[in-house]
């Protein structure tokens, strides 16, 4: 399998296409650490008619479906002792963690913070959900660190990509569980936070992109030595955020 793109040391790795296709061709339980933020939607919403439309349970059914082939993907390719994050909201979170629970020891939620909302009505939205999950020989991580993670979001003005996650957050969660010359995986990676993340940590990393662009743009933001100076300079912090 060529990919569309790696590093001259063969430590960074974009795939472009669709990641179900191309992750079935990865051996199993070669992946230390999924980080993903795979697509997720609200559910069916119906036509204003004179009859009450009835919302149920059902209106997740398209992606639940998603989600239980996404997740048993991803879990094929993790190592018994491997850990997975992925990012979600409170109406998808059910769904991800009914597709995660078979296969791992521990499922739970860990709260991204992200420090201010965007003017509207009601009860603005400034957390994100990740879904934690811990596979059967998972080893517990002695840490001082709470479930709440307090990172802000990037600028709209300043993203790449519509669900553009910050490096440092990302930073954080690799750096966590994944173990010295651990390797990283993300699925939908979009314009290549993850593996910048991943990089900057000195972690070896794949990715998996369907959108020829995004994945010109992290291929890009990973040979650009600016950048990746800016993200390590930012390291000695990471694990100040509560």
């Amino acid at each position: 399998m060529t990919p569309y793109w790696q590093s001259g040391d063969g430590r960074l790795v974009i795939h472009h296409g669709n990641a179900l296709d191309i992750m079935a061709a990865f051996p199993e339980a070669s992946i230390d650490t999924v980080v993903t933020d795979p697509p997720y939607f609200l559910p069916a919403s119906h036509y204003s008619v004179r009859d009450r439309s009835f919302r149920s349970l059902g209106d997740l059914s398209i992606l639940e479906h998603f989600a239980r082939d996404v997740f048993t993907g991803m879990f094929r390719v993790l190592r018994s002792d491997g850990f997975l994050y992925s990012f979600c909201d409170g109406q998808s979170y059910p769904v991800f963690y009914v597709s995660a629970y078979p296969h791992v020891a521990r499922v739970r939620p860990i709260i991204w913070d992200k420090l201010v909302s965007i003017n509207g009505f009601g009860w603005r939205h400034q957390h994100e959900i990740i879904l934690f999950a811990e596979a059967a020989n998972a080893p517990r991580v002695s840490t001082g660190d709470g479930d709440v993670i307090r990172s802000r979001a990037v600028p709209i003005s300043e993203r790449l990509h519509l669900a553009e996650k910050p490096v440092e957050l990302l930073s954080k969660l690799i750096g966590k569980t994944t173990p010295d010359d651990g390797l990283v995986f993300d699925p939908f990676v979009g314009s290549g936070s993850t593996l910048l993340a991943a990089q900057s940590l000195g972690k070896r990393a794949i990715g998996i992109e369907i959108e020829e662009r995004y994945c010109e743009i992290a291929a890009k933001r990973l040979e650009d030595p600016p950048m990746l100076a800016a993200v390590k300079a930012k390291q000695a912090n990471l694990f100040e955020v509560a």
